[in-house]
């Protein structure tokens, strides 16, 4: 048990979270994905549309298509995944 969760711990400080700024392109229901055209994140990614699983909603539950939104951008070991996507103010 006590080893279970000295990985859990060093897994997750191998993670790394980013604010994102996109546009939801379209999103993809049975795979929970969703396409966003982002804005650059200094340091990480160029400007780009790319697939993004979602981890804390069903995409039929996230803004229209065509909704400028803020989420923030997860990675982990080259696997990139977003949260708390909502409308961008």
């Amino acid at each position: 048990m006590l080893l279970m969760c000295a990985c859990s711990k060093r897994q997750a400080s191998n993670e790394h979270t980013y604010p994102l700024t996109a546009t939801i392109v379209s999103r993809d229901a049975a795979q929970n994905v969703v396409t966003l055209d982002s804005k650059a994140v200094p340091g990480v990614m160029e400007a780009m549309r790319m697939d993004y699983r979602v981890g804390d909603a069903k995409v039929n539950a996230l803004p229209p298509n065509g909704t400028p939104v803020n989420a923030t951008l997860h990675e982990r070991d080259g696997d990139y995944w977003v949260t708390g996507v909502r409308p961008a103010k």
